[in-house]
């Protein structure tokens, strides 16, 4: 017989036992629970993020970065496409730019052309239509080939692209912002911003510097603003303003068109007194002057006259040569600066020493053949030779330009006696060729025989020797010299190493 009430604690124990078993569990639910977000939390910090202008982007190639300890290369074709760019194997201008070597690619959009080559330090910068006026920057790493492609590190790809990379090993993230992205945010946060439509200037934001304008008055006028110190760098007092990337600088215009430089620090590097003012190297700071009288001349670092305002012209006309891909019209292999003066041309060294008188009727050699392989000639980068021509009167009162070959120090590599010279282009290499008296020479094998200026680099077939060059009749590859018939010829051009030509004669048959 059952007491009542005696059901009554057992009932409730075990109410208690049941409640403190679903606490428990739930208990364990919820640690569980925070242990899987933390776990998710933790699996997202870990998780590689790429983003490009705020926007994560989780397509790419697998090869897109590439990670070494604690650095990062990223491929210069598949980033270039990511920030709207067209990438193409080869390099920019002359005959490299028709071929598909991947150890060289450039990179286009509407406003910029960047060009790369494997090992290199070097990038290479360009408007679309202006060939021939390089801007050049250089790198603390070299370019990398890897894989078949070629890598830059964050540093070098934000010059290529114009966009700003932030890496973080720790966040394992890679932050991308492009021009266009923050000329957007920037003319937004600041109304005064003088950067619409204009590419070079929009770039001073990449390097914190952000160009502001005045339109209050009858004639916008512009000046430079610190972004992050929040300050004017350079005063809203100029009817033009440009931004020299490569430097950091600004070429200002006054309102009388006074043109001066100030550097990013605000300081008057070149006080405005000149017509025209255009970089010519970067390393050494040089720029072409021009002044009223249309007059030009080289200015060095603090704006000291290294080369008189005294000349016509100062630099080369590449129109004719463009298969010569030359990134500096104005300073040949890094030491020549062409001068053209009363219609004569000589050379400057980049120490301002003339080097080669001014007595020269042109620079390079237009062939005028109508043989398309036939390329005109104004450098031969193996011997850092460069082509001069002048006219000469003979006896007979005929005229004739004649040619010769003068490297980067002046010395003469190949006689004035040359009727032209042209190169070939064969897989993407130049084979060049120097005409006299109908009769082929390979310019390279006659320098090397007779100076000692071809370098360990010449990879010319002065070391098969034999020269092949095209018959210009009939366009087949024809061998017209080998070694040991060049070794015994005739041709004025060897009689005048011997000092016998007749063409260059001063004395008896030529009239300057």
């Amino acid at each position: 017989m059952q007491i009542i009430g005696t059901e009554m604690p057992d009932t409730e124990n075990k109410n208690k036992k049941m409640i403190k078993i679903i606490l428990i569990i739930v208990a364990i639910l919820f640690i569980i629970s925070i242990a899987l977000v933390c776990y998710i939390i933790y699996l997202s910090s870990t998780q590689f993020k790429f983003t490009v202008d705020d926007k994560s982007i989780s397509s790419f190639s697998e090869d897109l970065f590439i990670f070494e300890e604690d650095n990062v290369y990223i491929s210069i074709k598949d980033f270039a496409s990511l920030v709207g760019y067209t990438a193409y194997n080869g390099g920019y201008g002359g005959a490299t730019q028709f071929s598909e070597d991947t150890t060289k690619c450039y990179i286009q959009s509407s406003n910029e052309i960047a060009s790369f080559e494997m090992d290199s330090n070097k990038i290479y910068k360009t408007e679309p239509n202006s060939e021939d006026e390089f801007e050049y920057f250089t790198l603390e790493e070299p370019v990398k080939y890897i894989n078949n492609k070629l890598y830059l590190t964050p540093e070098g790809m934000s010059v290529a692209c114009n966009v700003k990379i932030a890496y973080s090993k720790e966040k394992n993230s890679i932050t991308v912002m492009t021009l266009p992205y923050l000329v957007q945010v920037y003319t937004t946060a600041y109304t005064n911003a003088g950067i619409q439509n204009n590419f070079k200037n929009q770039k001073a934001i990449l390097y914190d510097m952000l160009v502001i304008t005045d339109e209050s008055k009858s004639r916008p006028q512009y000046g430079v603003y610190s972004i992050s110190e929040k300050r004017e760098i350079i005063g809203t007092k100029y009817t033009k303003i440009e931004f020299v990337e490569s430097t950091r600088e600004f070429i200002v215009t006054t309102s009388e068109q006074k043109v001066g430089i100030i550097t990013a620090n605000g300081q008057t590097k070149v006080t405005p007194q000149y017509n025209e003012l255009k970089q010519i190297d970067r390393d050494l700071n040089l720029y072409v002057a021009t002044n009223s009288n249309g007059k030009k001349g080289i200015l060095e670092r603090n704006g000291k006259i290294l080369i008189y305002l005294e000349y016509d012209e100062i630099g080369i006309d590449t129109k004719d040569f463009s298969n010569s891909n030359i990134k500096n019209k104005y300073l040949l292999f890094d030491n020549c600066i062409p001068v053209k003066q009363n219609g004569k041309i000589g050379l400057y060294d980049k120490r301002g020493n003339l080097i080669v008188p001014i007595e020269y009727d042109t620079i390079g050699c237009v062939t005028g053949s109508n043989n398309k392989l036939y390329n005109n000639v104004i450098t031969i980068p193996e011997v850092e030779g460069i082509v001069l021509g002048k006219e000469l009167t003979f006896e007979d009162n005929k005229k004739q330009t004649v040619y010769t070959v003068i490297n980067s120090s002046g010395k003469e590599l190949v006689p004035l006696a040359i009727e032209s010279i042209y190169s070939i282009t064969s897989e993407g290499r130049e084979e060049y060729v120097m005409v006299n008296q109908g009769v082929n020479y390979n310019v390279l094998d006659f320098i090397a025989r007779n100076t000692s200026a071809v370098g360990q680099n010449n990879n010319t077939n002065s070391q098969t020797g034999t020269n092949t060059v095209v018959n210009e009749n009939s366009q087949t590859a024809n061998t017209v010299v080998n070694e040991e018939s060049q070794t015994t010829s005739t041709s004025p051009v060897e009689n005048e190493v011997a000092g016998s030509n007749s063409i260059v004669n001063k004395e008896n048959e030529v009239t300057r």
